[in-house]
């Protein structure tokens, strides 16, 4: 090997060259033959991963822009993996560089394609080449400055070079600039129109919001039924899928064989049940709320499937979206009363962004169970390991204790704090609340909606602003909410729940 023969700033503008002018080519793919992007598979292989605390902090931030936000992260993984080839190649001597740079740029690109999962060959080949092949093309022939009239070729050689490489670095940034602001771009306005495309939300069952919205604790507690408009939005996808209810069809297979299919409208022409269901996120901090209340219409597994026609050895119901997120669900919780196959929302068919056509509602489990877009129920006699299962989260995902202060007020000189409290299948039976450490104070609940929803509580007590409240609910098998914070690694956050007394 001999000495570097090209600066850090022409690695940094070749790699990031060489990687926008493959991803051009690769989006031009995508919009002309649907290849899928790497980008997208970058980004949601990131979001996947992304500690719960960080995510939603981004989510509350960045709002709708979040997501394209993962999108030029995805940009900056790219460009920085083409940079270490580009680098590390132009250490060798100039007979060999060419080659050098070409293998590592191909192993490095071979090795993140291969980490994050992305399955495309067509698109791996549409990026990998063209950026393999700009990467080691650009910068091979150098052209003499005094071919460039601003230039004073009196200046001697060393500055003259300092010249064009401050010039090109300028343009390097402005274009690197650009090529983010692109990505970002492009991901936002292309969610926009597929927002747009996709099937409004039409009448399913008489819904009356007001009644269900029973005045409770003089207004300290949220709504009982959370409208849609409010209700928490979640997915590890850079764009969400769009159903086309005429073509979309439901598979039923055993062991990846066929059995039938179900049309969208022979579904909604089923018998169906009423239920209100509160779903919670895994993601969620103690903090954080990303949970709601809704009255769900749907239908039973045992209206698609007679149990007894199943093979013996059909251990689990592996419940298969149209964006790639799967999970799986023991057989006999699948045959159960909780399941149900969601078909409608608050009087409405679902709307894109929780699941139409048609979406899993298991009470026992936090939201990531709770498939959306389903696309297939394959029964398999083997165990099946869904999206977070494949990245060592439980298996049994079952909902954590948790409560939430929603307000506080004063009234004759005392506290007044309302909230909610949920604990999955189990119910709540108590609620009690304290300041500071101290003795625990007994919370008012309201009969809850079901016996899948959340409880409304309030409670009265000595405490001064600035103090440290804290509220604990316990289930109906008498298990209390935990005191001291867990581990969100496997199987989601439990904790207590900590406010300061603001009032």
């Amino acid at each position: 090997m001999g000495t570097c023969r090209e600066t850090l700033q022409e690695s940094i503008a070749y790699s990031s060259i060489s990687t926008l002018i493959a991803l051009a080519l690769q989006y031009l793919l995508f919009y002309s033959f649907g290849i899928p992007l790497l980008t997208e598979r970058i980004a949601e292989w990131g979001m996947a991963r992304t500690p719960s605390r960080y995510a939603v902090s981004i989510l509350d931030f960045f709002g709708a822009w979040a997501k394209p936000f993962a999108m030029t992260g995805a940009l900056a993984a790219i460009g920085f993996t083409m940079f270490l080839a580009r680098r590390a190649g132009s250490h060798f001597r100039a007979q060999h560089r060419h080659w050098a740079t070409a293998l590592l740029s191909t192993g490095l690109l071979g090795t993140l394609i291969y980490v994050i999962g992305y399955s495309s060959i067509q698109g791996a080949f549409a990026f990998g080449v063209p950026a393999v092949i700009a990467l080691v093309s650009l910068g091979s022939r150098r052209t003499g400055v005094r071919r460039n009239p601003t230039i004073d070729t009196s200046m001697p050689a060393w500055a003259r070079r300092e010249f064009v490489l401050r010039s090109s670095s300028y343009w390097v940034s402005l274009l690197s600039a650009t090529g983010i602001v692109g990505i970002a771009g492009e991901s936002y306005l292309r969610n926009e129109v597929l927002a747009r495309r996709a099937a409004e939300p039409r009448p399913l069952f008489p819904f009356h919001p007001q009644l269900q919205d029973r005045h409770f604790g003089g207004g300290l507690a949220r709504k009982s039924v959370t409208p849609v408009s409010e209700f928490y939005g979640m997915s590890k996808n850079a764009t969400d899928p769009v159903v086309d209810a005429r073509t979309w069809r439901l598979k039923i297979s055993i062991d990846g064989n066929a059995l039938r299919e179900f049309r969208y409208s022979e579904l909604l022409a089923l018998p169906k049940q009423l239920r209100y269901q509160t779903l919670r996120c895994i993601s969620n901090t103690l903090n954080s709320d990303l949970m709601g209340t809704a009255q769900w219409s749907g239908i039973s597994l045992s209206q698609l499937v007679d149990r007894r026609s199943l093979p013996v050895g059909i251990i689990e119901a592996a419940l298969i979206g149209l964006d790639g997120h799967d999970d799986s669900i023991g057989l006999e919780y699948a045959f159960g009363g909780e399941l149900m196959l969601g078909l409608g929302m608050n009087g409405s068919t679902l709307p894109r962004t929780h699941g139409f056509p048609i979406r899993v509602l298991a009470p026992r489990y936090y939201g990531c169970r709770n498939v959306k877009w389903l696309s297939e129920i394959r029964f398999v006699s083997k165990p099946y390991s869904g999206t977070w299962q494949r990245l060592g989260y439980t298996r049994e995902p079952i909902v954590h204790i948790a409560s939430h202060v929603d307000r506080m007020t004063r009234a004759n000189g005392k506290l007044r704090a309302g909230g909610v409290s949920f604990s999955g299948d189990r119910g709540i039976s108590a609620v009690r609340i304290r300041a500071n450490q101290g003795p625990w104070t007994p919370a008012v609940l309201e009969p809850p909606l079901s016996d899948y929803t959340w409880t409304r509580w309030c409670a009265e007590l000595e405490a001064n602003p600035g103090d440290l409240l804290e509220a604990n609910a316990q289930d109906r098998y008498g298990s209390w909410q935990e005191l001291s914070e867990g581990k969100p690694f496997p199987s989601g956050l439990a904790g207590p729940t900590l406010v300061r007394v603001n009032v």
